[in-house]
């Protein structure tokens, strides 16, 4: 399908919104980690239907690092999912399906968990919860067909879209990784330059959606941490190709754009953000969600009329412990 034809479907697959009505959404990530944390979660899940939210974001990681997968949980994420009174869009995180192959999640291989991902969250072009809202998805798109998970709805003219980056480095890993086999290594190289290469493709897609119907602002959302990973532990970064779309995209776009990831755990509202090319953007925000052991959300309210578009801050759950502010990427705890 071509860009008129996508720009197309999204709009007709558009969140119904009065122009310049004012509307809010939630995100949140990184949860619910071990059994101890679900009463907590459940509250949480509560506390997102009582305010009602136009839609709610899930930022991935499903279950914590330490924890093997099994298809019984991924049915019961969906459940919590579909508990949500509105529309419930989720993009995977490295803990679902990238880190599987660690011994103490059974030394599993990645790529399965991944299709089974797609299978069990993304059979439709329609988002969970107990109201859906139809979704665009990359699978219209020639060449990235199996890439279902990479979506993109519009409300009150503002894009919206979920990008499949994930932590642990994207899975971006060292030619010398001793956890994996060569193979094994290999085949993880391989879906790493494939999914990098349409995530690039589905940003650049978003921002020429954004610019052709003159949209007040863009949200990204995205599992990973990205803008810490520069070269460490003799690893070059994941998202060298993905950041310096969106930076691109971004400047070319001049209006607001709001980047709202989980991964490292920590609420954080930081204007102007830096990118690794060293050049800070004023009309560049991001977000990141609570995670881990504190089990709260962040709240954004759109307005389309206003020169910032997008207004954040934390949405706290009456009875889970309070959150630490600041809290350090140390004290954030175990991915």
């Amino acid at each position: 399908m071509g860009l008129s034809g996508l720009l197309s479907a999204s709009g007709a697959d558009g969140v119904a919104a009065k122009p310049g009505e004012r509307f809010s959404f939630v995100a949140f990530g990184c949860m619910p980690y071990g059994k101890e944390n679900y009463p907590a979660y459940e509250r949480l899940l509560k506390e997102i239907n009582r305010h009602g939210p136009s839609f709610t974001v899930h930022c991935g990681d499903t279950k914590s690092g330490s924890e093997p997968p099994t298809d019984a949980f991924m049915k019961q994420v969906h459940r919590w999912f579909d508990s949500l009174d509105g529309a419930l869009i989720y993009t995977p995180g490295d803990n679902e399906w990238t880190d599987v192959h660690r011994k103490n999640n059974g030394s599993q291989d990645p790529l399965v968990w991944l299709a089974k991902v797609r299978t069990e969250y993304f059979s439709t072009e329609r988002s969970m919860g107990r109201a859906p809202i139809p979704l665009v998805t990359q699978r219209r798109e020639k060449g990235f067909e199996k890439f279902m998970e990479n979506v993109r709805w519009v409300r009150g003219g503002v894009v919206f879209a979920t990008v499949h980056a994930v932590g642990s480095n994207n899975n971006r890993i060292k030619t010398d990784d001793r956890e994996r086999s060569g193979l094994a290594r290999e085949s993880a190289s391989a879906e790493f330059r494939e999914r990098d290469a349409a995530n690039v493709a589905w940003v650049r897609g978003t921002f020429a959606e954004a610019r052709a119907t003159r949209a007040p602002g863009v949200a990204l959302f995205f599992q990973a941490e990205p803008f810490d990973a520069a070269e460490k532990d003799g690893r070059e970064s994941g998202f060298t190709e993905f950041l310096g779309a969106v930076e691109q995209e971004a400047k070319h776009f001049e209006k607001p754009v709001l980047l709202v990831h989980a991964d490292d755990h920590r609420y954080r509202l930081e204007p102007k953000v830096r990118f690794p090319s060293g050049e800070k953007h004023d009309n560049v925000t991001r977000l990141g969600v609570f995670g881990a052991s504190d089990i709260h959300a962040v709240q954004v309210t759109v307005d389309p009329t206003s020169k910032a578009v997008f207004l954040a801050g934390p949405l706290l759950v009456p009875g889970n412990p309070l959150p630490v502010l600041p809290r350090s990427k140390k004290e954030a705890g175990k991915k």
